[in-house]
């Protein structure tokens, strides 16, 4: 098996563990299929034996011995909701376990080039088994004290050591996600999601064989456009030798491109969700089955959009949204919505890992949220920004300057993700005079000075008006 993989890697310009992820991901296909066909029916505690089996040996075939980490984990976690599930203590000690052994595991792979090791599948564990530990607490708080959001995931006891396997071993979303909460999956083994088919092929192959296709696509043109544009020439002489437009134009289509095999593993991992039926979300009001219960990547909405909180959401949806449901919303105690938006990026910084690459994307990250939405609160308040971002006319234009300008502003900060050392980054962000930090760092304070300047007193015949001209700005 080393032989193969090591050939097919050679083959296709990749590492082994690449492939061996892509393998494992592609294997949940005929695993779904063989569950959807003869084990769906059966009762529950043959299903989490199932997902609980599997995942072990894709866990292995990945990972060898190291699975262990997860496995200690995992117990860990059993412990404490046998000992004091439901109370804040549970809570404080799963976040502080959980993320301090996925630390741990971080510090023991330090490598400059990110390499794929057990801490792939130990990032979706953390967030899965903290998920559990709180949805607990909030199940015995009684449901008056919850927000409707939080009702749907809380849970009124704490899941067996099996129940607890299974949910966080299912192939199909324990490598690189999605996020479902235990009381989906609880819900999902007892039979209470179901288009109710009868003969045939099960109605969930025909979307989830969609979305492998794509997901597929996806791979496949970040392989042939990342022979193109590949990573390391931002790290040469002949880059350097660019002039400036040609340097952020590279980053640009080079960035859009480098979220191409997230975007594609995601959508493979979906479609086994889609097929084993985890993703079944009920029908749309004219009858049609919907299969976005666990999706991670809405696809139209993130090639199409132009405004990023619009791009965030649609983009590894479902971590987006357990981040806002068990940090940022849960910081609202700090009555300042920014500062819950600072903690929640430095956690999702810490939880990608200890090279300062993440904690610089993530800056990067809120300086872009911070300057476009000022820039937006400003262009209201100008008429000829507003009648130009109305036009119909002008609509095309609007959307390609948007477009643009939103995907640079993330594949600039994507440099920094990617390329993880500050040797290595910081030498791409030099040689762009640190375009994208500028930008964004002075923009604020343009749109602050600007519309301090339209509202300044002027005066007009002796007469001093306090108001923005609403007929000439």
């Amino acid at each position: 098996m080393d032989g193969i993989v090591n050939t097919v890697a050679v083959s296709l310009g990749t590492t082994d563990s690449a492939i061996r992820l892509l393998a494992s991901l592609f294997l949940g296909f005929p695993l779904g299929f063989v569950y959807r066909t003869v084990i769906h029916a059966k009762p529950s505690h043959i299903q989490h034996f199932y997902f609980t089996f599997f995942g072990l040996a894709i866990s292995y075939f990945n990972f060898g011995w190291e699975l262990l980490h997860p496995l200690i984990n995992i117990f860990s976690i059993w412990l404490l909701l046998s000992v004091a599930g439901g109370t804040v203590l549970s809570v404080g000690v799963a976040f502080m376990f959980n993320t301090g052994y996925l630390i741990l595991g971080y510090l023991q792979n330090t490598e400059a080039i990110y390499n794929i090791s057990w801490t792939l599948a130990q990032c979706v564990l953390t967030l899965r088994l903290t998920g559990v530990v709180m949805d607990v607490y909030d199940g015995k708080k009684g449901e008056e004290k919850l927000t409707a959001e939080q009702k749907e995931s809380a849970l009124a006891k704490s899941p067996s050591l099996l129940e607890l396997l299974g949910h966080t071993y299912c192939f199909c979303g324990f490598l690189v996600g999605p996020q479902y909460s235990m009381k989906r999956y609880m819900s999902f083994t007892q039979g209470a999601f179901t288009d109710s088919w009868r003969e045939g092929l099960p109605h969930s192959v025909g979307p989830a064989t969609i979305r492998l296709f794509l997901g597929i696509l996806y791979i496949a043109v970040f392989q042939i456009i990342n022979i193109v544009l590949p990573t390391e020439y931002m790290l040469t002489t002949n880059f350097d030798d660019l002039s400036l437009f040609s340097k952020c134009a590279y980053i640009l289509f080079w960035g859009k491109n480098a979220i191409n095999k997230y975007i594609g593993c995601w959508m493979v991992a979906e479609a086994s969700c889609i097929l084993i039926g985890l993703s079944y979300n009920g029908k749309d009001i004219n009858g049609n089955v919907l299969w976005d219960g666990c999706t991670n990547m809405k696809l139209y909405q993130y090639e199409t959009c132009t405004d990023l909180h619009h791009l965030i959401d649609s983009f590894n949806h479902n971590t987006n949204k357990w981040m806002a449901r068990y940090v940022f919303k849960r910081l609202r105690f700090l009555g300042n919505k920014q500062l819950s938006q600072i903690m929640t990026l430095f956690y999702l910084a810490v939880w990608h890992g200890v090279h300062s690459g993440y904690y610089m994307n993530f800056f990067l990250e809120f300086l872009v949220s911070n300057s476009l939405a000022e820039f937006i609160k400003f262009s209201h308040k100008v008429r000829i920004l507003r009648n130009i971002n109305d036009s119909t006319t002008l609509m095309p234009l609007v959307w390609l300057v948007k477009k643009i300008t939103i995907t640079f502003s993330l594949s600039y900060a994507l440099v920094s993700f990617v390329l993880l050392s500050s040797d290595y980054y910081m030498k791409v962000y030099r040689s762009v005079y640190y375009i994208g930090h500028l930008f964004h760092l002075v923009m604020p304070v343009v749109c602050l000075l600007l519309s301090m300047l339209l509202s300044k007193p002027s005066s007009v015949n002796g007469v001093n008006t306090n108001r923005v001209d609403k007929k000439t700005s």
